[in-house]
C-alpha cells in the first residue's frame, strides 16, 4: 500500500507551522547550528596554518594569514551548510537520513577539513615563496608535498574528530526534523492563526 504524501507547498507549510511548535532549544539550534560547523572549518583553518608555517619556518604575517585562515571558512562552511542541511530540510527536501547524514558530514569534513587546510597550505605556500625564494627548488609541487605531508599527518586526529563532529551536528538536525513530523496537527482555524 502506497503512503499518500501531501503536495509538496503543503508540506513545507506544515514543516513551518510545526517548527513553531518545537522547544526554544531546538529552534535555536535548528536556526544557528550551522555556525557549530563554520566554527569546526575555522578551528581547521588556523590550526592547518600554524602547522604549515612551523614546518616551512614563517615568520611573518601571522595576524593576517590566521584572519584569513579563519573568517573565510567560517563565513562559508556557515552558509554552505545552512543551504545544504536546516534550508533543504524545511524545503521538504531532505527525507532521507542517511542522504541527511552523509551530505552533513561531507560538507563538514571534505569542505570543512580539506578546504580550510588547502587555503591554509596556499597561504603559508606565498609567504613561503615569497621571503624565501633562495630555497625554492626546480621542482615546486614536489616539494610542497613533502613539506605539507608532515603537517597533515599531525593533524589527522583533528580532521577524523571534524567528520565525526559534523556527523553528530547532522543526525541532531534530522532529529529535529523527526521532532517536526511527530508533533500533533492543530486544529484547522489555529493553524490560520499561526500562519498569519
Amino acid at each position: 500500500m502506497e503512503v499518500v504524501k501531501p503536495p509538496e507547498s503543503e508540506f513545507v507549510k506544515l514543516l513551518q507551522v510545526r517548527f513553531q511548535q518545537l522547544p526554544s532549544y531546538d529552534q535555536k539550534f535548528f536556526q544557528y547550528g550551522s555556525v557549530l560547523i563554520g566554527l569546526s572549518a575555522s578551528t581547521s583553518g588556523l590550526l592547518c596554518n600554524q602547522a604549515f608555517r612551523q614546518v616551512m619556518k614563517i615568520r611573518r604575517g601571522f595576524l593576517f594569514s590566521s584572519i584569513i585562515v579563519t573568517g573565510i571558512p567560517l563565513f562559508q562552511l556557515t552558509v554552505l551548510y545552512q543551504f545544504a542541511i536546516p534550508k533543504a530540510i524545511m524545503a521538504g527536501k531532505m527525507t532521507c537520513p542517511l542522504c541527511n547524514t552523509v551530505r552533513g558530514t561531507c560538507v563538514g569534513a571534505i569542505a570543512g577539513g580539506l578546504g580550510s587546510a588547502s587555503l591554509a597550505a596556499l597561504m603559508s605556500t606565498l609567504y613561503f615563496i615569497k621571503y624565501d625564494k633562495k630555497l625554492l627548488p626546480t621542482d615546486l609541487f614536489r616539494f610542497s608535498i613533502n613539506l605539507y605531508k608532515p603537517a597533515l599527518m599531525k593533524l589527522k586526529y583533528f580532521f577524523f574528530f571534524q567528520a565525526l563532529f559534523s556527523m553528530a551536528v547532522s543526525v541532531h538536525y534530522y532529529t529535529i526534523y523527526e521532532k517536526m513530523l511527530m508533533k500533533p496537527s492543530l486544529p484547522k482555524q489555529e493553524d490560520e492563526r499561526q500562519e498569519e
